[in-house]
């Protein structure tokens, strides 16, 4: 009986040391998991947040079309039709702007994430105001094409603009300082990339004024992209 009972010890004591070279194994670097398991779980749980992202963007862009309120009279004929259908002129323009712009935000979004394999809790935080700006843009649409209080409503749509921009520009500087990419693949971005998103943000900061002076803030607007094209291309001769 006792040599029974020392072999099941012995065995119990194996046992438990196994377990705790496999936990000591899995745990490193201040409680992390590491190991192929570990790398697996971090994965999926940055693919469900990619996930959840698109969803909210396509959820978003849907909802800018709800703002096309447009209807035609029953006893229309067609040139009554068509100019009820041209009444409706600044909401088929800021639908088409939000929707430009929306999509090259959830482009931007694309590139930055595509290579993301770990999140922490601030990258999550920042994609999260990120989301906020794009559900707020079909609500400031409906606004912008409205005809009253045009500095205010241009001004927000500016601020969200603003504020989705410098938030994509911390998440790219963030996800490069810290490791976040799987082994081996490039940086979501460049210096000269953040300098262009500080450009276009900075276009969009300074059409807020001229908001204030005139309706012509949306040349601002439209001057953004090839602003910044050129400060990138001054910065690359330099």
């Amino acid at each position: 009986m006792t040599d029974k009972t020392e072999n099941i010890q012995t065995e119990n004591e194996d046992s438990q040391t196994e377990i705790s070279q496999t936990d000591d194994s899995l745990t490193q670097d201040g409680g992390r998991v590491d190991g192929p398991i570990a790398d697996a779980v971090e994965f999926i749980a940055s693919e469900r947040l990619i996930f959840f992202t698109d969803a909210v963007v396509a959820i978003a862009m849907t909802l800018l079309a709800f703002g096309l309120t447009t209807r035609i009279s029953d006893q229309a004929g067609d040139k009554r039709a068509l100019h009820e259908l041209w009444a409706g002129h600044r909401d088929y323009l800021a639908f088409l702007i939000s929707f430009v712009v929306v999509g090259s935000h959830w482009r931007a979004h694309h590139r930055l994430f595509r290579n993301v394999s770990r999140l922490d809790a601030r990258l999550m935080s920042l994609n999260m105001v990120w989301l906020l700006m794009i559900v707020i843009m079909p609500f400031a649409t409906r606004l912008l094409s409205g005809t009253g209080g045009f500095a205010i409503v241009f001004g927000l749509y500016a601020v969200i603009q603003v504020v989705t921009l410098l938030t994509s520009l911390l998440m790219s500087r963030h996800i490069r300082a810290n490791e976040l990419l799987r082994p081996g693949a490039p940086a979501p971005g460049t210096k000269d990339d953040d300098a262009t998103l500080l450009t276009v943000a900075a276009m969009f900061a300074i059409s807020i004024p001229v908001a204030f002076a005139t309706q012509w803030a949306y040349a601002v607007w439209l001057a953004a992209p090839p602003v910044a094209r050129l400060m990138r291309r001054r910065r690359q001769r330099d």
